[in-house]
């Protein structure tokens, strides 16, 4: 699939996170999200020092408690409106340490090797191209940074996949497993999460020791301590 495809295909999926409907979405987001959020945080071992990166943002809770954590935050969504939200909701000495940035887990709009954490919460069933998606996140992963994935199970819900706008009738744990492998990441065991729908959290690291970063001034120099 070419950029122009991923641009096409987003444009069209994200239609219904925009207006009215976007603001219902994002509504539901929030509900119940708390406990998602921290348990995500909690999983990833989140602190001061930790770069996060959060796929698929949303309104943002998620982002919100790994700020309150003491990290620094880049929240990515593909919908202005989401995004709008997010920082609306984002205020004071956490919303600080939040930057929301459009963009798609196709083509993520961060640095490579830049994030030490990086999460998808109900996200990867809106990806175009979840191998796309899974190569990206482990681009923008240093080496040893961490990697949550929260989605569905396979279900047959056709009513879910239309009102929520899912790309995707959710994932196996050997599909979801297949794809970590495939982007170069090593996986852990699948966690089944409570939920009304089967849900289930894959959680994953990029391969290697984490590199020392040098102070700038040695960098520019091409000078190592």
């Amino acid at each position: 699939m070419t950029a122009a495809d991923h641009q096409h295909a987003n444009a069209h999926g994200h239609d219904r996170f925009q207006g009215v409907p976007g603001l219902v979405i994002g509504a539901v987001l929030l509900v119940g999200r708390g406990a998602v959020s921290r348990l995500v945080a909690d999983l990833a071992d989140v602190g001061p020092g930790d770069r996060v990166l959060d796929v698929g943002c949303g309104p943002g809770a998620a982002a919100r408690e790994a700020a309150r954590r003491g990290a620094a935050v880049t929240g990515v969504d593909p919908a202005p409106l989401m995004l709008a939200l997010g920082r609306r909701l984002s205020r004071g000495r956490t919303g600080r340490r939040i930057t929301f940035v459009e963009g798609t887990a196709e083509a993520l709009p961060v640095a490579d090797r830049s994030v030490t954490v990086t999460w998808a919460i109900s996200s990867a069933h809106h990806w175009a191209d979840t191998e796309a998606g899974l190569r990206e996140l482990h681009r923008v992963l240093e080496p040893g940074g961490r990697l949550i994935i929260i989605d569905l199970g396979p279900h047959q819900r056709d009513d879910v996949r239309v009102r929520l706008a899912h790309r995707w009738p959710g994932f196996s744990d050997d599909a979801m497993q297949s794809l970590i492998a495939a982007a170069g990441l090593r996986g852990g065991d699948p966690v089944p999460v409570p939920g009304k729908l089967e849900v289930r959290l894959w959680p994953a690291t990029r391969l290697g020791a984490a590199e020392p970063v040098l102070p700038r001034e040695l960098a520019d120099l091409g000078l190592s301590e």
